[in-house]
C-alpha cells in the first residue's frame, strides 16, 4: 500500500528541486497543518530568495460517525500531496518526508519547502491551492481529497521588504481575525492618536483618528481581497501590523 501511496507521490513531484529540503518547526506537536490560516505565509519581495515551510503533522487515527451514533476509528495510513497550484512560476516546492517524496505517513511530523526568487512580473496575490488525498488502512483507494485554499502568498515591489514595509508590529499589539472578511480588532493600544488601514501602493483606504482606547475595532468589508497594513501613530512612535482580506 505505501509503495502505491509512494509511486503516486513521486508522479506529482517530479517537476521538483531534488536539493530542496526542510525541517518540520518544533514547535507545532499536534495534528495538522502550519502556519495555520491565520497566521498565514510570508510574503516575498521581487529578486530576493523567498523561503516557506509548511510543517504537516497527520494524526494516527482520527474518530467519526458513517452511521449516526456508531462512532468509528480510522486509522491514517498516510496523507499524499497530489496537486500543487496557484504559486508564483518562479517558485517550487519540495517534501520532506520519512516515506519520500509527498506522501506523509499516519502519525509523521514532514515538511514542505515553498521555495524561489520572484521576479517583477509577480507582484501582486497568489493563492496557491494543495489537494491531497487521504488513506486510511486498509485501503488502496483515497478515502477522500482535500483542497487546502486558504493560503496567499503576496509579493512585493524590489525593495519593500528591506524598506520595512512588513509587519513591525510589537508583542504588546494584538490584530484578529487576520485572514478576516468583514471586521478588524486590534488589542494593545496606548495613548493612540490615529490608526490607517493602507495598501500595497501605500494609498489610505481607511483612518480613524482620536482613539484612546486599548482596543479599537474596524469594518474592512470595503476592500477588495488583497494584503494590507494597519498603521498605529501616537505621539512617540509608528508601528505596522499586515493583514490579509479574504
Amino acid at each position: 500500500m505505501k509503495r502505491l501511496l509512494l509511486l503516486l507521490a513521486i508522479t506529482f513531484v517530479s517537476v521538483l528541486s531534488a536539493n530542496a529540503q526542510c525541517v518540520p518547526d518544533p514547535a507545532y506537536t499536534e495534528p495538522g497543518i502550519y502556519p495555520d490560516s491565520a497566521t498565514g505565509f510570508a510574503s516575498a519581495c521581487v529578486d530576493e530568495l523567498y523561503e516557506q515551510v509548511v510543517t504537516n503533522i497527520v494524526p494516527v487515527d482520527t474518530t467519526v460517525e458513517i452511521i449516526p451514533g456508531f462512532p468509528t476509528t480510522l486509522d491514517f495510513d498516510s496523507i499524499v500531496i497530489v496537486n500543487f497550484t496557484g504559486l508564483p512560476a518562479s517558485m517550487t516546492y519540495a517534501c520532506s518526508t520519512t516515506l519520500g517524496g509527498c506522501s506523509f505517513a499516519g502519525g509523521e511530523a514532514g515538511c514542505v519547502l515553498i521555495s524561489g526568487t520572484p521576479t517583477a512580473a509577480e507582484v501582486g496575490t497568489h493563492n496557491p491551492v494543495i489537494t491531497v488525498d487521504v488513506y486510511v488502512g486498509g485501503s488502496t483507494t483515497a478515502a477522500s481529497t482535500q483542497d487546502i485554499d486558504w493560503y496567499v502568498i503576496e509579493v512585493l515591489p524590489a525593495g519593500s521588504c528591506t524598506a520595512g514595509i512588513e509587519d513591525q508590529s510589537t508583542a504588546s499589539l494584538n490584530l484578529y481575525p487576520n485572514p478576516t472578511e468583514n471586521e478588524l480588532t486590534l488589542d494593545g493600544l496606548n495613548s493612540t492618536s490615529s490608526i490607517s488601514i493602507v495598501n500595497m501602493n501605500g494609498q489610505v483606504m481607511n483612518s480613524y483618528s482620536n482613539i484612546n482606547s486599548e482596543s479599537f475595532e474596524m469594518n474592512v468589508s470595503n476592500l477588495d481581497s488583497g494584503i494590507y497594513f494597519v498603521k498605529i501613530d501616537n505621539a512617540t512612535s509608528s508601528e505596522t501590523i499586515r493583514f490579509v482580506k479574504k
